[in-house]
């Protein structure tokens, strides 16, 4: 499934590098967490990478971007101030619905300061190891990417999944790092 002509790397650099730097850049803004390592998914054919999972769509007429985060309580639990209550996994699916939100709501900003009206889903969490939004067949659109968010405590996997149609203008997408504000919110250089 990860072929290197489906590899959004080999076609849009820029929107791999737009989406990993958000993730990252993201979710140490709403963890307080610093993250050590963004590195490729060893094992990009997995298919499951971990026991739960949060998706996000952002949408434009020529472009589908299904950003996933994936995650095991063992390796995500210091996230959190209290130890989970066995069965109570609301506050981390919160934590990873609302990085998603974050990472969706940045991506899409990008998107519309190149020019592409884009939108955004509801974000939604579930348990188990079906993949949400996936298809068995390989469509020629369909461009991946796998990687790990990590820091000390805690290891997740994001995944995106982008359809890129005729005409859309990823060709002329930008984008500018953000960096921290001494007062911790964000700026837009």
């Amino acid at each position: 499934m990860t072929g290197h002509e489906h590899d959004l790397k080999t076609k849009s650099p820029t929107l791999q590098a737009l989406l990993r730097s958000l993730s990252k850049l993201r979710f140490e803004n709403i963890s307080g967490r610093t993250v050590d390592l963004v590195k490729d998914h060893p094992n990009p054919d997995d298919f499951v990478y971990g026991s739960h999972q949060t998706v996000i769509q952002i949408a434009s007429k020529d472009l589908r971007i299904t950003f996933k985060s994936h995650f095991t309580v063992s390796n995500t639990q210091t996230l959190l101030k209290k130890k989970l209550v066995k069965g109570a996994l609301k506050p981390l699916y919160d934590l990873f619905m609302e990085y998603s939100n974050l990472v969706a709501g940045g991506v899409s900003q990008q998107l519309h300061a190149s020019d592409i009206v884009s939108g955004i889903s509801l974000p939604m969490a579930t348990s188990g190891f079906d993949e949400l939004i996936a298809s068995d067949v390989l469509r020629s659109t369909s461009y991946f990417d796998y990687w790990m968010i990590c820091g000390e405590g805690f290891c997740f996997t994001c995944t995106a999944m982008v359809d890129i149609l005729e005409g859309a203008k990823v060709e002329n997408l930008t984008f500018t790092n953000e960096e921290e504000t001494e007062d911790g919110g964000l700026e837009f250089l």
